[in-house]
């Protein structure tokens, strides 16, 4: 199979009508490369990324599209990081006190079962948009703009100029990135509308099923088209000169209100680990969420390996002369898409009807599901898929209570 024979995923066809809606849009091909052998990859030991320095990826934008497409539908990991610590004053022969932080516990729990599989429920991939701020080639932060809005109202397709993103629109695609994750939505869900930032489906298919998916006391999501496709982005990647160009694809998690889970555990933590000086610590932890790709050359190994990096930072030769190198002179960044994968989500149930209530449709169908997974949208009625974050806690709270008085490792519990 020659690579130009790869075609466009945003141009693929619709899947038959006999296909179930959660699978609109046909799985696609594994990435093969022009001899018929995979593209090389490795997986980091720590942070459980996935890169690639295959020269094919970095000149084929056909192949690298398809590889990323691959690799968009591997999980990440996601853990919930628990710490107890309590302090302890000690006095020296002196007659000075020193305090003494002793951690009591520390573990973590893997709670990655509990994302929906990307085979039955999609791992949507998703593109900027273009008002969005994101690393467009360059270390920093960039937007595209149409400098002719008329072009829009003509129905034209806009021609795109790219600037350097203002410091209060960083600040705000920062936040809105950052309320996103912490409120459990999917990056392309609008927040309000003086801030349309976000993201956009890549697949038709997808925009259809998410529609009127928003939760609750949010607009519905960003679910037009993207101005640019991942296949332009590949493009404009490949054609960089940049021997310090790389291409980050990003793979997120979305469907449980991550504040809400570092509370929920907090407050367990914190009846069994009681008294004074005692302190609870969560954090969530993703890893596993990067794919990678740079060129094979000997800049970029010389900037990747651990040992001479640090001897770089040691003798100032890395802030002073090579990080400026690669911000301002031949480093290039593409961070414009990815996937993302859902603890809870909603699906559309095809049997319901426009304009009829939850109770209707209860009435009408003997084998529906609770009322409380249920919720009325603009084409009928839609289901909840996946277990809430409140549901997960209640059938796993005692095995957390449990890892607090019986380990102290930092190996994963896997839930």
């Amino acid at each position: 199979m020659s690579s130009s024979s790869l075609a466009d995923p945003s141009d693929s066809p619709p899947a038959a009508a006999s296909a179930p809606a959660t699978n609109v849009v046909a799985p696609n091909p594994p990435a093969v490369a022009t001899n018929g052998s995979p593209y090389s990859s490795w997986i980091t030991n720590m942070r459980l990324n996935v890169k690639s320095h295959d020269k094919r990826l970095s000149q084929d934008p056909h192949a690298l599209q398809q590889f990323l497409l691959t690799h968009a539908t591997g999980r990440p990991t996601v853990l919930i990081e628990c710490v107890g610590t309590h302090e302890v004053d000690k006095r020296d022969g002196r007659g000075e006190t020193t305090t003494t932080v002793v951690t009591d516990f520390h573990f973590t729990v893997d709670v990655s079962s509990a994302l929906l599989p990307a085979d039955t429920y999609g791992a949507p991939v998703w593109v900027v948009a273009h008002e969005e701020p994101a690393k467009r080639g360059r270390y920093w932060r960039q937007i595209d703009y149409n400098p002719n809005p008329a072009s829009l109202e003509a129905g034209t397709s806009p021609l795109l100029r790219r600037r350097t993103a203002t410091p209060l629109e960083k600040k705000q695609g920062l936040d809105d990135a950052h309320r996103r994750r912490s409120l459990g939505l999917p990056p392309w869900t609008c927040l309000s509308a003086q801030s349309p930032t976000g993201a956009r489906l890549l697949f038709p298919g997808d925009r259809l099923r998410f529609k009127d998916t928003s939760a609750q006391g949010y607009l519905d999501s960003n679910l037009g088209p993207p101005s640019k496709t991942l296949a332009e982005w590949t493009e404009e990647y490949c054609a960089s000169w940049s021997p310090l160009k790389e291409f980050r694809f990003i793979r997120t998690v979305y469907g449980w209100d991550l504040d809400q889970v570092q509370q929920m555990v907090k407050g367990t933590l914190a009846t069994c680990h009681s008294g004074d000086r005692k302190k609870e610590t969560v954090n969530i932890i993703i890893k596993g969420r990067k794919v990678i790709v740079r060129p094979n050359n000997p800049l970029w190994w010389l900037y990747g390996l651990g040992l001479l990096r640090a001897f770089f930072y040691i003798t100032l030769i890395y802030p002073l002369i090579m990080w400026p190198i690669k911000r301002y002179l031949l480093g290039r960044c593409w961070k414009v898409a990815g996937s993302s994968f859902a603890f809870v989500r909603y699906e559309h149930l095809e049997d319901s009807k426009p304009g009829e209530t939850v109770a209707q449709y209860i009435a009408r169908v003997p084998q529906a599901p609770p009322e409380s997974d249920l919720k009325v949208t603009s084409r009928g009625i839609s289901k909840i898929a996946g277990q809430r974050f409140v549901d997960w806690f209640s059938a796993n709270k005692q095995t957390i209570v449990n890892a607090v008085s019986k380990t102290s490792g930092r190996n994963p519990i896997v839930i």
